[in-house]
């Protein structure tokens, strides 16, 4: 099968998490030499501090969204990278299966960086990060799970 070609808003949401994460390391570099020596690195699951680490830690939440960016295109594009249980992907069926993965990666890509944009905020002020991060976060990646499952599904019963 072969790969799927970037649309439109797909660049747009890939620009807009790039860009995300690059005002992150500008904003390290004006900031890094006025942190603590010691910042928040790891945050339960109420929001509170749960640790404390070193000041270069800063770099960890940009880096991540930097990474995970590459990874979420490189599946979206691919077919044979995803795992749809009780569906099989045809010619027919592809674009439509395509557009509705690519939706479902593109909706976990803005969580992610809107999550490690947050995180990234609570360490440079050094707070608790917002009680209701990771319960909304949890809720909204299994919505779009489900959503998706569903929608597959029945893309793979009508064609």
């Amino acid at each position: 099968m072969k790969r799927f070609a970037l649309r439109k808003i797909d660049l747009i949401i890939y620009g807009l998490c790039i860009l995300a994460a690059l005002i992150a390391l500008f904003t390290i570099i004006i900031v890094y030499q006025k942190l603590p020596e010691e910042i928040p690195t790891q945050f339960g699951l109420t929001g509170k501090i749960g640790s404390y680490g070193s000041r270069s830690a800063i770099f960890t939440f940009p880096a991540f969204e930097l990474f995970m960016l590459p990874v979420l295109v490189i599946v979206s594009m691919f077919p044979v990278c995803w795992n749809l249980p009780g569906v099989t992907i045809t010619e027919e069926n592809a674009p439509l299966l395509g557009a509705c993965v690519r939706n479902m990666l593109n909706t976990m890509l803005v969580l992610i960086t809107a999550t490690m944009t947050t995180l990234f905020v609570c360490q440079v002020k050094n707070c608790n990060a917002p009680s209701f991060l990771l319960p909304a976060l949890l809720v909204l990646f299994l919505i779009a799970i489900i959503v998706t499952t569903v929608r597959t599904r029945i893309i793979a019963k009508n064609s």
